[in-house]
């Protein structure tokens, strides 16, 4: 799950606290069961923990602490006994939804940079006393800044530097004083810091991303003294950084999917080996003399830095999701994954072990909603991942929790397809176990958001990976296994909605890539399957650099809602025949639109999600009347009736 997931923070435009408000508009008279409910939530949960890190020397027995992500927070601080994996208690972190970034300093404080894309919440900076038992929150370091990627203590304990996103900034926390200093951008133009590392002497290396993947070399105080070119290109991340001896060790993560550890020498500033396919989320952990321990392929495997040779240890029950290497206690190395799980691999034996669970899980925010062609509602999990139905005939619900996270749900042809990220993979799901049917990671796509059923084709369109432009406009026919796709169809843009007619799919595109720099204007098209081509292409909205969902109504006519307009097309043409503004959008000042709208018809009215707020729309007047916020997903459900989220939180808005 990487960086990547990150970004679809931002893509929520997650703007209001998590509850929804009374329906606006009262049930209509006669009907009690009209209008908006609350249901009870989805079975999505889970102990999912990207932040994590172990202090061996702890007094009173070496603890790993854990932060394990909530839908609608608060994220908690986990510790546990790094021996046993005995839960030692759990501490809530206010206005955080999770973590990447944990680090334990000299005096075994715990600093946490946290995530949290609702406005006035941001990415804040945590400290834990273990001595008090209490957690401190020390303020947002910086106002921008929606998501603390990574924190590292400096070895004489006087400072916790941070790297952050969306405009990829530096921070020093001075321990003594309490004092958070901005220290910029240290590669301008990046949107991410994503790792950081602080040698021995108090040198600080940052790895930034999403497109160059160069490491910035800084003094204590902040000041940039080099910047290292990375031994690949490329766009993608300096994923991981870690310092051992003279050794500064990099693990990148490329838009192609390449994930390639660079081992650099810092007394001849060279790259000295490159070794292909590291997994593991920090590579530095487990250092014992020149062996480092690593993942490759889901395995274990000891690195010698004199040698450069690798040799596989036949350990991978890590716990599943992400493997991280944390340190040792004695000849054991200790390390976690991304589902919660301790491990232990002691290497005098050769052997490991996967230490039972004690993390609480929370409940997973619900990503993406379908409807199934068996009558229930699909909702996807975000981040964790996971798939839940709920049968609107009985109010039964079923899960499945090693489904990836699914950005797009439909049906087509009887069966339910997912569309999921990372590598915009696309299943085919007959209830038991999902079935890959297509990846296009190798074609530098990431995110299906936009899927329809188009005939005899299961349509979709993708955004393209981290640090790239150029999503695409797939077709695959389930039946033969063919496939036809279409990347940069409209140049630079993603497609983030669709609809289809009478051999035509209708597509509506935003101008931001894997990039915060938008490429234009956002663009409509229709695109004939029968001749491979476009029809036309137009830009319904002059001004808004992302449209949204696109659907028809019963008379065949076209609409599309952006985050600040509706609009209706004409079909045959492009032509923008009405338009209407219901909001303004902050164009001047975002870095990344994709996912903000959902738009349906239904007995008559349009329904449409948009800015956190659900609205019935009158085709006619294209007046909106307001009936329930805030609101992140909307559905039209197979019974005819609305299906609503917001973070964990499921809702139905029956129509009568």
């Amino acid at each position: 799950m990487r960086l990547i997931m990150t970004v679809l923070l931002v893509a929520l435009s997650l703007s209001a606290p998590a509850r929804a408000d009374s329906p606006a508009e009262p049930p209509a008279a006669g009907r009690a069961d009209c209008g908006f409910h609350a249901l009870d939530p989805l079975p999505l949960t889970g102990a999912t923990t990207a932040g994590t890190a172990l202090d061996a020397g702890h007094p009173q027995g070496p603890r790993v602490y854990s932060v394990t992500s909530s839908a609608s927070g608060p994220a908690l601080l986990g510790i546990r006994d790094a021996r046993d994996g005995r839960l030692i208690g759990e501490r809530p972190l206010p206005l955080a939804l999770g973590s990447w970034a944990v680090t334990v300093a000299p005096d075994h404080s715990v600093y946490v940079g946290s995530y949290n894309a609702t406005a006035g919440a941001m990415g804040r900076l945590f400290r834990y006393e273990p001595g008090s038992d209490q957690v401190s929150e020390l303020g947002i370091p910086i106002a921008t800044e929606t998501f603390v990627w990574t924190v590292a203590a400096a070895p004489d304990g006087s400072a916790v530097y941070g790297g952050t996103s969306p405009t990829g900034r530096l921070f020093r926390h001075d321990t003594a004083t309490g004092a958070t200093t901005d220290l910029g951008s240290p590669v301008p133009g990046e949107q991410f810091v994503r790792d950081l590392a602080v040698g021995e002497d108090g040198t600080v290396y940052a790895g930034v991303g999403a497109q160059s993947m160069k490491v910035a070399v800084l003094t204590p105080g902040g000041t940039v003294e080099r910047i290292i070119e990375p031994p690949v290109e490329g766009a993608g991340y300096a994923y991981d950084v870690a310092v051992t001896g003279h050794h500064l060790l990099v693990r990148f993560t490329t838009s192609a999917g390449a994930t390639p550890m660079g081992v650099y020498d810092l007394r001849t500033n060279e790259w000295k080996d490159l070794v292909e396919d590291v997994g593991s989320l920090t590579v530095g952990g487990g250092r014992l003399g020149h062996h480092l321990h690593l993942f490759q392929g889901g395995e274990l495997a000891r690195y010698d830095l004199r040698t450069g040779k690798i040799t596989r240890l036949g350990f991978t029950g890590h716990g599943g999701g992400a493997a991280r290497t944390l340190g040792w206690l004695g000849t054991t190395l200790v390390g976690t994954s991304s589902t919660g799980r301790i491990w232990h691999f002691d290497r005098t034996t050769g052997q490991g072990e996967l230490l039972d669970g004690t993390l609480t899980g929370q409940p997973v925010s619900i990503r993406s909603l379908g409807a199934g062609p068996d009558g229930q509602v699909y909702a996807g999990g975000f981040f964790t991942g996971g798939l839940a139905a709920y049968d609107p005939a009985t109010g039964e619900t079923r899960s499945w929790p090693d489904v990836g996270q699914s950005e797009g749900i439909v049906t087509h042809k009887g069966r339910l397809y997912l569309g999921v990220y990372p590598g915009a993979r696309i299943y085919e799901f007959d209830g038991s176990a999902p079935r890959l049917l297509l990846d296009l990671g190798d074609q530098e796509q990431d995110r299906p958001f936009a899927m329809v059923s188009a005939g005899d084709w299961l349509a979709f369109g993708t955004v393209p990976k981290s640090g790239t432009l150029g999503g695409a406009l797939g077709l695959l026919d389930p039946a033969t296994g063919r496939t036809v796709i279409k990347r940069d169809i409209i140049p630079g843009h993603s497609i983030i909605g669709l609809a289809y007619r009478d051999g035509l799919v209708y597509g509506a595109t935003s101008g931001f890539g894997g990039t915060g720099t938008p490429q234009g204007e956002g663009v409509a098209f229709a695109y004939d399957i029968a001749t491979g081509s476009l029809t036309w292409q137009s830009t319904p909205v002059p001004g808004d650099l992302a449209l949204g969902s696109i659907a028809f109504d019963d008379e065949g006519r076209l609409w599309g809602l952006t985050p600040d307009t509706l609009f209706e097309l004409d079909p045959a043409t492009g032509r923008t025949v009405r338009a209407v503004k219901h909001q303004d959008y902050p164009w001047d000042t975002v870095t990344q639109v994709w996912l903000d709208t959902n738009l349906v018809f239904h007995k008559g009215f349009l329904w449409g999600k948009v800015q956190g707020k659900a609205y019935r729309i009158d085709p006619g007047t294209m007046a909106f009347t307001l009936i329930a916020r805030p609101i992140s997903n909307l559905l039209l459900g197979p019974d005819g009736h609305l299906y609503l989220s917001r973070f964990e939180n499921f809702y139905t808005y029956r129509i009568c």
